[in-house]
């Protein structure tokens, strides 16, 4: 036997690195560290310190807790011991807590971010304090224990508890102290009566979620047993609006109070479930102290549990049915929620649908929008798109069969419901891009008959510029979109306008000489709160003092009878007029009258106003065009 040869097991210096800096992510992992520590050595307030500019000389970082402390005795025999088993002293602390540390190594995580990590323990008013070194840790070769030199042994009148200072730090990055704190907030399940933690003497606080749906209801939690599993409690909430933080979105696991499971997480869920979308929005805890029980089943880090043991299947179906159950909550809930939203927007459509042939046409247009409606994403004003291009198209055969497609896509067949919207899409552009070529015809005309020439006023019965635009008067802008040719005042006597229209006095209006004087040429009731008065010359003929004179007049009287005598409703409306006409610029001082005249007379130039309304078309007809560019159905449409 003892010709026989031995093996010896080696620690050497790397290990250093192993356990603390290549384990550990980033300050807060490190710092959580040293406040789960805190925790076990029943401090009740935790003071962080954080540099505003971590490269400025001497800049550190300091964590101070109230607890209990050590004495050099139990430094030596417990924190000292690299590997040392937190829970082998009892599964509680002095004062009942239940112990968050365990593996023995966190301790070395500060190596990730500081050379240095100086440790201050103040115990039954003796100080000890000493500095660990990385790089002096990493020229140890193989040792099973190596003498650290200590820096202070003494009295001192300081209160009970450690401070640990990262000096030498080695982060490239500034922090953003708010960031730091709602982190370390998400990393402890603790309120602050159970333990203060305090960041650059601001205290962190649980976040104040702006949640749309919260399981359980109010501010608690709810207790579940998991056959073969065990005891847990959780909550899980819906945000308002999409989680954009990745540290938010989705299921974080505590045992103990300490992060296990960190986000984002839904417990390895693959996709194709009903409410797909609700995922961007839910967000929860979970406490599962069997994670940290007998055996432990989270990796060093915190960040995640390990998946591989035993009772981790059981507890991954459970989350994943929960997590799919309240998806499809979620979905049931915002799909009546936008269904309730868009009622209004159906309503108004709802006289239109009224009219359609027959019952079952109704039935499947107004199924159909319901369906639309509870898009995850759609929006109002989308959904206001697609109602009325649904129900302005019903009578075409392949808008019926799109319909008939959402109808019949099942609850959970996004694909199909999108498709069918897709091919929807390509239908109501089709349909806007042959309404808008019809446009672009009248718009050729309108050409034709500004290089023609043509008169702003015939005869009865013939074509001039002012029945033209009267029929078209979408040619002046967009903002005449709605307007019908029956909603134009054209050719009529102004005072008779005012006494009949402004004062709804519908009287028989002659002039002293019988005849009906002072015509407008066209007179637009726009909208709400705006009358237009036009003034048309004849395309090629420049403006002239005469017709500018005659828009001035007419906008002021109009005012005036507004402000004297009109009925109340229109007395919020403004009044303007706008001179079509040419050559503005031949007369500088009629121009500079124009000009200065502004505020409620406008003037334009018939090539101005085609190439403006030409311009708006053909792009839109060429949007339209780019929406479906091999559909056979767009491709037959040619400008």
């Amino acid at each position: 036997m003892s010709s026989e040869r031995l093996l010896k097991i080696r620690f050497a210096g790397r290990l250093i690195d192993l356990l603390g800096q290549q384990m550990y992510g980033g300050a807060v992992a490190s710092v959580a560290e040293l406040v789960a520590n805190a925790w076990d050595a029943d401090a009740n307030k935790v003071d962080i310190t954080i540099p505003i500019d971590v490269s400025e000389a001497g800049a550190e970082i300091i964590v101070r807790d109230y607890g209990i402390g050590m004495t050099f005795d139990e430094l030596n025999k417990y924190y000292l011991h690299i590997g040392y088993e937190r829970r082998v002293r009892g599964e509680r602390t002095n004062g009942g807590r239940p112990v968050m540390g365990r593996k023995g190594i966190g301790k070395l995580a500060g190596f990730g971010i500081a050379d240095n990590i100086v440790l201050t323990s103040i115990k039954d008013g003796h100080l000890v304090e000493f500095t660990l070194n990385h790089d002096e840790l990493r020229k140890i070769h193989s040792a099973a224990e190596s003498v650290i030199a200590v820096d202070r042994d003494e009295s001192s009148d300081l209160p009970s508890g450690v401070i640990v200072t990262f000096k030498g730090l080695k982060l490239s990055r500034n922090f953003n102290i708010d960031n730091f704190r709602t982190s370390m907030a998400r990393r402890f399940a603790l309120g602050s009566e159970q333990m203060e933690i305090v960041v650059n003497n601001v205290p962190i606080t649980k976040e104040g979620l702006l949640l749309e749906y919260r399981y359980p209801e109010g501010d608690g939690w709810q207790e579940e047993t998991i056959p073969g599993f065990g005891q847990i409690k959780y909550w899980f909430g819906f945000l308002k609006n999409t989680i954009t933080d990745s540290e938010l979105r989705g299921i974080s696991i505590f045992a103990r109070d300490r992060v296990a499971q960190f986000t984002p997480f839904f417990f390895n869920l693959s996709g194709g479930i009903n409410g797909q979308v609700a995922l961007e929005y839910l967000t929860g805890q979970i406490k599962a102290d069997l994670l940290d029980d007998q055996t432990d089943y989270i990796a060093t880090d915190r960040q995640t549990v390990n998946w591989q043991f035993d009772k981790a299947p059981i507890f991954e179906e459970w989350g994943q049915v929960k997590i799919k159950g309240l998806c499809a909550d979620w979905k049931r809930k915002h799909t009546q929620q936008n269904i309730d939203r868009f009622q209004h927007k159906l309503g108004e459509l709802h006289l239109r649908i009224d009219r359609l042939s027959s019952l079952q046409e109704k039935k499947d247009i107004t199924s159909a929008l319901e369906k639309v409606a509870g898009i995850e994403r759609i929006t109002e004003e989308d959904f206001k798109v697609i109602a009325n291009s649904m129900v302005s198209g019903f009578e075409r055969e392949s808008v019926k069969k799109v319909i008939q497609k959402i109808n019949s896509a099942s609850e959970d067949a996004l694909p199909e419901l999108t498709e069918a919207i897709k091919e929807w899409d390509i239908i109501s552009a089709v349909s806007t891009a042959e309404v808008v070529l019809g446009k672009i015809e009248i718009i050729i005309q309108f050409q034709k008959h500004i290089d023609d020439r043509l008169p702003e006023k015939s005869g009865k019965g013939r074509l001039d510029m002012q029945s033209f635009v009267k029929q078209y008067p979408w040619l002046l802008g967009h903002q005449y979109e709605h307007l019908k040719e029956a909603d134009i005042e054209h050719e009529h006597g102004l005072d008779k306008w005012i006494e009949e229209i402004l004062n709804e006095t519908n009287i028989e209006f002659k002039r002293e000489d019988n005849k009906d004087g002072r015509r407008f040429d066209l007179l637009l009731l726009n909208n709400d709160y705006e009358i237009k008065v036009l003034e048309l010359m004849r395309p090629g003929i420049p403006a002239d003092y005469d017709h500018v004179n005659r828009l001035m007049r007419y906008v002021t009287r109009i005012e005036d009878a507004i402000e004297s005598g009109s009925t109340e409703k229109y007395r919020k409306k403004t009044v303007s007029g706008l001179l079509i006409a040419d050559d503005f610029a031949k007369d500088g001082s009629l121009s500079r009258i124009i000009q200065n005249n502004q505020n409620i007379i406008e003037a334009v130039q018939w090539k101005t106003l085609l190439q403006r309304v030409k311009g708006r078309y053909e792009e839109f007809f060429a949007m339209l065009k780019l929406k479906a560019p091999d559909d056979p159905r767009m491709k037959g449409i040619h400008q």
